[in-house]
């Protein structure tokens, strides 16, 4: 299997981030956003240009490995094949919270994973105005920075009961019905809070903030970075059915609970 020095593509990250994103953030101009599917699906100058730079960066760190960047695959769909090839893959959501970085709220990330012939090797997600890093996968655990140097996170122990447990709810393209059901199911938890952003949600998990996340969309750059990190803690997760969620498969939704015992159980109350 394919490796990487964590640290030293979490510095291509932070450089690139400056140089291409931190200069555009509350400073777009005229022609700078642009929509893609609708008026909440935005691409920023900013997207664009954090996409090419750690593209051309990261290949060039690894010798041989191909990208599937949110960008590049809405131009083209047909880079998502590149799941399916014998090369590795770097996974790149160039700014995840492309509204918020519109508006010029700091509710954003840039997220990059790496996928080995359908394993996923690693994981750094980073939120430029913060500061805050988080990065690593099964080769290296899971590892924090706050803009200083990086200390392993430890392994977080969840609530022994659901009643201790907060959520996270996606709630883009949920049923009526699901909607009633997981209304209905909030008050066995200590709370269920909804989906803003894959690149700060994340980090709630692997902290111990938040320990579950239910997702309708299961876009690649959305989340590989993610479960990348969160396997690497031992974090199980499926498709809402329970079959299991492979990179480039974008269908079924998303389930990510502590351990396989909690997320039946989870599964059960809320998606039935």
């Amino acid at each position: 299997m394919v490796s990487v020095d964590i640290e030293r593509v979490a510095a291509i990250i932070r450089q690139v981030a400056a140089l291409e994103a931190m200069p555009r953030w509350r400073n777009l101009g005229q022609g700078d956003i642009t929509e893609k599917a609708g008026p909440d699906d935005l691409v920023t100058a900013a997207d664009r240009a954090v996409e090419i730079v750690l593209s051309r960066q990261l290949t060039s760190l690894l010798p041989g490995s191909k990208v599937v960047g949110e960008e590049g695959v809405h131009a083209d769909p047909r880079g998502l094949a590149l799941f399916q090839s014998d090369d590795p893959v770097w996974v790149i959501d160039p700014i995840d919270g492309t509204s918020a970085f519109a508006k010029g709220s700091a509710d954003f990330a840039v997220m990059v994973g790496l996928v080995d012939r359908g394993t996923l090797m690693a994981g750094w997600i980073y939120a430029p105005v913060t500061g805050d890093f988080v990065c690593g996968g099964r080769a290296d655990g899971v590892w924090r920075s706050s803009g200083a140097a990086f200390q392993r996170l430890p392994s977080q122990t969840p609530p022994a009961t659901l009643s201790g447990m907060r959520g996270i709810t996606g709630r883009r393209m949920m049923t009526p019905e699901r909607q009633r059901r997981i209304d209905a199911a909030t008050p066995l938890f200590a709370g269920i809070d909804g989906a803003t952003c894959a690149g700060l949600e994340y980090p709630k998990l692997l902290s111990g903030q938040a320990h579950f996340a239910l997702y309708n969309k299961s876009e690649p750059w959305d989340h590989l970075p993610g479960l990348a990190l969160a396997e690497a803690q031992g974090f199980h997760f499926a498709k809402h059915d329970g079959t299991p969620y492979r990179p480039g498969d974008n269908s079924g939704g998303l389930l990510i609970a502590p351990d396989t015992k909690s997320w039946t159980e989870i599964q059960r109350l809320l998606l039935g």
